[in-house]
């Protein structure tokens, strides 16, 4: 699980304890679906990021090189290189 999926798993499990605290009175109707639809956007987009750095991976073995790569992406080749990039020592 990666930090963004791990700190929306964190944040639903706390809003799961606070909905086992919350008095039942004060309760308020709302219909919830636009949330429902931006969780499931930012899931998909947790599994395309992690697609992408594999193609990019890939690309980078292949011996593609970053100009490339930033091409495709629509970015610059050091915007596609910091982005995807390796992981610096000690980060």
């Amino acid at each position: 699980m990666d930090r963004v999926s791990g700190n929306r798993a964190k944040r639903a499990r706390a809003l799961e304890a606070w909905a086992e605290r919350v008095d039942v009175e004060q309760l308020v109707e709302a219909d919830a679906e636009v949330l429902r639809v931006i969780a499931g956007l930012a899931e998909r987009r947790d599994q395309v990021d992690g697609e992408l750095v594999e193609a990019v991976r890939r690309a980078r073995d292949a011996g593609r090189t970053w100009s490339e790569i930033g091409a495709m992406l629509g970015v610059s080749k050091q915007a596609a290189q910091r982005r995807y990039g390796p992981i610096p020592a000690g980060a």
